[in-house]
């Protein structure tokens, strides 16, 4: 795929997830939960985290309802869709936990590298034109590792060249761990 055919995948999906922001939690929650759940029984967060993908703000949600935001000292979320992160805005006010929003490409975060301990990305990396860049970039800005998801039926992708370990699965998806640093277990 070329630049052109990327940067139209980039725009098509930013119009899909706009139109799609004021209903995604009722269309999407419990499933996501499902992905929450099997994740991070496995990989809890802890010290800075990045939420790559994420919309609405579920994860942020769901740490807080099930006291995982205990052990996180920053909770960055990226989204590719403002009107995503309008409404992931209001979660992160409503909590009053240290954290901060930021509109971009999953393909070329814009942190330093190691700058969180662990990122997480449900139902983003086998949307991207180049799904290795994505997870590459995760284990860039991350110390330790990164959670993410793939559709089951995604099966162009393959663990193993993105580097990743099973966690477990949900309905639609496999929930994958990529190391990035020195330790092996997060949780």
């Amino acid at each position: 795929m070329d630049r052109r055919e990327r940067l139209e995948k980039q725009v098509s999906m930013r119009a899909k997830y706009g139109a799609t922001a004021p209903s995604y939690d009722e269309l999407y929650m419990e499933e996501q939960v499902e992905k929450y759940a099997v994740a991070l029984s496995r990989h809890r967060p802890e010290g800075p985290i990045l939420d790559a993908g994420c919309g609405t703000g579920l994860l942020l949600e769901y740490l807080a309802a099930t006291g995982l935001l205990g052990r996180v000292s920053l909770y960055v979320g990226l989204d590719l869709t403002p009107e995503m992160l309008a409404r992931a805005s209001r979660r992160l006010r409503a909590l009053r936990i240290l954290g901060d929003l930021v509109e971009g490409d999953l393909e070329y975060l814009p942190f330093r590298s190691g700058a969180f301990n662990v990122s997480y990305s449900f139902t983003v990396v086998d949307l991207l034109s180049r799904p290795w860049r994505g997870v590459t970039e995760l284990c860039r800005v991350s110390r330790r590792g990164a959670v993410y998801t793939l559709l089951k039926k995604a099966q162009k992708l393959r663990r193993s060249q993105l580097r990743a370990r099973y966690v477990g699965e949900t309905d639609k998806d496999v929930i994958l761990y990529a190391e990035c640093g020195g330790r092996k277990e997060l949780g």
